[in-house]
């Protein structure tokens, strides 16, 4: 359901809303996030998201909008930059894991594939997927490369391959399999095909969807806005650090209104 409509109309539809999430009732929540980084440099100033578990969300915004610092604000990952929240909270599961460290919130059930240094060159593919599963046991390990390999089948003959070898859709696929060994309650994929060819988009994105249908909350950030809607079951557009609009993703789809979200165009 769209969240009630403002003023205006988009050929000839209600305008979504660029209100504050919903409500505190999904498995990843964010409310009026405020980022500063180190020198007082303000990164986001209203960021605000509700992730329901077994649901996509697709966070959209033209370059300085906000959507990295968000999703980092959330993995914890701010931190490796000094940056913190500043005002706001982000619950996982109804817990606080605002400004937690990465490896704190990753224990906790949140995994996050970065835009950039998506896996280890040098390791194997079977050494990436196992690299945050040290703990498991024997059986388990093997089962979590088993889990990968059927949801990306074209990993599974390259397991005894450096991943440095792999091409840049292979690659994205690694470092979504090795976040999801953990059998996390939420993953976050930053700029998911950015830079790679479109014939990879439709098995990262079927991939997406079979993780969601299993119960994990997905956020995604990435530029093929067309193709993320047809996924996503909501989205929020982001614009100079803070939410444009926001509704069920079906009402974004087609609409002039993401286009000008990319640009400097009336919202």
């Amino acid at each position: 359901m769209i969240d009630p409509p403002t003023t205006g109309s988009l050929r000839g539809a209600p305008v979504p809303s660029a209100n504050s999430a919903e409500g505190t009732g999904g498995l990843v929540v964010g409310t009026g996030l405020q980022v500063r980084y180190r020198g007082g440099a303000l990164g986001i100033h209203d960021g605000s998201l509700d992730v329901a578990a077994g649901s996509i969300l697709a966070l959209l915004g033209p370059n300085g909008a906000g959507k990295t610092t968000t999703v980092r604000a959330i993995s914890g990952f701010l931190r490796t930059e000094g940056a913190k929240v500043t005002s706001g909270r982000v619950l996982l599961d109804g817990e606080d894991i605002t400004n937690a460290e990465p490896h704190k919130v990753m224990r906790r059930g949140l995994a996050f594939v970065p835009e950039r240094q998506k896996v280890f060159s040098a390791l194997s593919v079977r050494d990436n997927i196992l690299a945050v599963g040290r703990s498991l046991r024997s059986h388990e390990r093997n089962a979590a490369v088993e889990r990968v390999c059927e949801l990306f089948p074209m990993l599974s003959g390259r397991l005894g391959e450096a991943a440095g070898r792999l091409s840049g859709g292979q690659q994205q696929m690694l470092a979504i399999g090795r976040a999801i060994v953990l059998e996390p309650k939420a993953l976050i994929i930053d700029e998911m095909t950015l830079g790679l060819h479109p014939s990879v988009y439709p098995p990262l994105f079927a991939a997406v969807q079979v993780l969601a249908s299993q119960g994990a909350a997905v956020i995604i950030v990435d530029e093929s806005a067309a193709m993320v809607l047809e996924t996503a079951d909501r989205c929020v557009i982001l614009r100079s650090g803070k939410v444009a609009a926001q509704g069920d993703a079906a009402e974004f789809r087609g609409r002039d209104l993401v286009a000008a979200s990319y640009t400097e165009g009336e919202l």
